[in-house]
Parts: C-alpha cells; sequence; structure tokens
C-alpha cells in the first residue's frame, strides 16, 4: 500500500434508507452489492453502469459472495433461500433452505462447485451441491449464532457470534473444531489470507484476530470504538477491514502493522472486498459505495 492516504471514490447506489450491507467482486471486475433494507441486488458494471434486481416485499438480501467469473450467491435472510444471480442482473436459480426459520446469512463458493452458508437461527450450516440438493449440518453448540463463513481448499471457517469463537471444517462434513476466542469478541466477518492465515473481525473486542497455520490466535488492536465488521484478504498475507463503529477502513499487514482511511462521518461501513486489480471496495450502509485506490 502506498505510504500516501488512498484516494477514496464515494458512489451514491440505491435510494435512502435502503442500506448496502454486503459486497462482492467478480472476475469480470462487476461490483455486485445487497440492499439490506431495500429488498434487492445491486451491480456496478466496469463502465460505471449501476442495476439492480428487485427481489420482492419481505426479502433480506443480507451477504453475496462470488460464485464464478461472473455469477454471485445472496443469502435472503428472511426469505429463507438463498439465490443465483447472473449479469442483468438477472436470477439463475433460486435455492429454498429446507429448515424454516434458520435465517441464512454468510455465504461462501468453494473450489468443488458446492456452495455453504450459515444459519443464524439454527445453529447449523448449510451445503448447496452441485446439483441443486441442500444438506444441513449442526455446528455442535446451541444459541451460537454463526454468522460470517469463509473457504480455503477443502477447509471452511465461521464465526460463532454469540459464544466468542470461530468453527472449523475440513473436508467438508468432518466434525466442527472450535477456536475459542476472548470473552466479549463478538466475531462477524472472517476470511483466509493469502498465506493462509485466518482473520476475524472481533466487534466487541475492537480488534482482528488471526489464526495462524500452526493455530496460534494473535489479536490485533484496532483503537477503542472501531468495531471492525468485514474483513478481506490483500495479495501480500494482510487484510483489509471495514471499522463500522470509526467511519474508517483499515489495511493490517501480516505482521500486524495498522493504517486507517477515514470515510466521511455517519458512513457505517460494512461489507468489504479486494478486486483483481488491487483496489478496495466497502459497502456503506449511509447510501454508497467506497472505492479505495491504495
Amino acid at each position: 500500500m502506498s505510504a500516501e492516504q488512498p484516494a477514496v471514490e464515494l458512489i451514491p447506489v440505491g435510494k435512502p434508507g435502503e442500506g448496502p450491507y454486503g459486497i462482492a467482486v467478480t472476475d469480470d471486475g462487476a461490483v455486485w452489492f445487497t440492499l439490506v433494507h431495500g429488498a434487492a441486488v445491486g451491480r456496478r458494471d466496469p463502465d460505471g453502469t449501476l442495476t439492480r434486481l428487485d427481489l420482492g416485499a419481505g426479502a433480506q438480501p443480507s451477504v453475496v459472495a462470488a460464485a464464478n467469473g461472473s455469477d454471485v450467491w445472496v443469502t435472503d435472510t428472511t426469505g429463507g433461500r438463498l439465490l443465483l444471480l447472473g449479469p442483468g442482473p438477472r436470477l439463475l436459480a433460486e435455492v429454498a433452505v429446507p429448515t424454516p426459520g434458520a435465517q441464512p446469512f454468510g455465504v461462501a463458493a468453494v473450489y468443488d462447485g458446492t456452495t455453504w452458508f450459515t444459519e443464524l437461527a439454527a445453529d447449523a450450516l448449510g451445503r448447496i451441491g452441485v446439483l441443486g440438493r441442500v444438506d444441513e449440518f449442526p455446528v455442535g453448540r446451541e444459541d451460537v449464532m454463526p454468522s460470517m463463513i469463509a473457504a480455503s481448499g477443502d477447509s471452511l471457517w465461521f464465526t460463532m457470534n454469540a459464544i466468542d469463537a470461530l468453527g472449523h471444517v475440513r473436508g467438508g462434513d468432518a466434525a466442527v473444531a472450535i477456536t475459542e476466542l476472548p470473552a466479549g469478541s463478538a466475531p462477524v466477518g472472517i476470511t483466509v489470507a493469502e498465506d493462509g492465515a485466518v482473520w476475524a473481525a472481533l466487534i466487541g473486542a475492537d480488534a482482528l484476530g488471526r489464526v495462524g497455520r500452526d493455530g496460534t490466535l494473535t489479536l490485533h488492536p484496532l483503537g477503542g470504538g472501531a468495531k471492525p465488521h468485514a474483513v478481506a484478504p490483500d495479495a501480500t498475507g494482510g487484510v483489509w477491514a471495514s471499522l463500522w463503529g470509526a467511519d474508517a477502513l483499515a489495511h493490517v499487514t501480516a505482521s500486524g502493522e495498522v493504517a486507517r482511511v477515514p470515510l466521511p462521518p455517519a458512513s457505517e461501513p460494512h461489507g468489504i472486498a479486494v478486486a483483481p486489480d488491487g483496489t478496495v471496495w466497502s459497502a456503506l450502509e449511509s447510501g454508497a459505495l467506497a472505492h479505495l485506490h491504495p
């Protein structure tokens, strides 16, 4: 990252109060975002064209994740379904969650063509097979509030917000291994960095947690009131994080060096993603996308 402050471009999207929340960038350069309070998903083409797909009254599109080079998966938390969307945006497939009221939230596509998601209210993970079949797997504890999920090879990592822990599944439906975090951490976002380390946004501890390949947990404080929400890997083993409570984004290197990028007051950054070209995108609940050029 440049020693100078990165340039920040703000791109208004949606209507007032619709609240951009999740964000993802596909290999074709399109930026996808959820309008969590607007029951819609938006797409920004590389040429800057903005389009949207309305999902209907009562929908709550939460998290979006790249499915392949041009398509994305979106969780509709209140609708109890996952949506596969392609350029347009248009609906390619709709998959219902078997358990009523499970509240799908985090989602991640895996190299083998399967897609995994968390169920906030069911203490379970879900898996969509390559033929569209859905299987559900209890995480082994109750009242954990599984939130975000990330994949690396055949490993899955997810945050258990209500019990201050991370879950790790190696090989699909294997038993869940648990990494305990300090009390009050309340982890939300999670990702796997280029060096294989796992990073989690500890919104209750104003810190990022890093679990090395050897299992060592390191905490990287971000300052009081930071409230990190989402985290995304850069190309060098570090990560970018959205600091919801501080109206800022932060870059943290693999060794723990922290640099902040301020945003306008009341921005409320949530989702964050690093594009193939190295630029950084964040969804601001205030009604815009932030685009950084490190």
